[in-house]
């Protein structure tokens, strides 16, 4: 996470300082889910944000559905065409892009799985278990109102992105 906040902070330096001949626009994602289009070796080799998806359809969690952690998300297919939309309108130039679609729970995209997904309804956590779910007190807001004004992004649903993500699980042997 360094990396990224480093990176960027660098990126508005080089633009103030230097004054190149274009301008910057930054996309800032949370956790990206979505099917995965590249090939893998293996599925020890999928994204962090992915590995969730995998873990429940491969009964690492029949026990306990895992806390979420971060409970917003955003699909990469979304992320990909915000990155795009930044480069191509010119009111995107020197603005940063918070790109989320909004909240979830690993208990909803378990139930997600459940209901599109009944062949791997041994593997998944028993529907009565109460963990993985959103905390009591409630999450954090957002804003990600410039995204949708400035890009004009319209979010897949979480459904949309998880069933998508475990058919693309499915085509590399999940």
């Amino acid at each position: 996470m360094a990396s990224k906040t480093f990176a960027e902070k660098a990126a508005w330096e080089v633009e103030k300082n230097e004054k190149p001949n274009f301008t910057i626009a930054t996309i800032c994602p949370p956790l990206v889910l979505g099917p995965i289009v590249h090939y893998l070796d293996s599925l020890d080799s999928l994204n962090t944000s992915n590995q969730r998806v995998r873990n429940l359809i491969t009964g690492q969690c029949k026990e306990e559905i895992p806390d979420t952690g971060t409970y917003i998300r955003v699909d990469v297919r979304d992320l990909a065409l915000a990155h795009v939309k930044a480069m191509e309108l010119p009111d995107a130039a020197d603005k940063r892009f918070f790109v989320t679609a909004g909240y979830f729970s690993n208990k909803e995209i378990c139930e997600i799985i459940r209901k599109h997904f009944p062949e791997y309804k041994d593997e998944l956590p028993k529907p009565e278990i109460k963990c993985g779910d959103y905390p009591e007190g409630g999450v954090y807001k957002y804003d990600n109102s410039r995204v949708m004004k400035v890009l004009g992004l319209k979010f897949r649903t979480l459904e949309e992105s998880i069933v998508d993500t475990v058919k693309s699980l499915q085509a590399v042997g999940a």
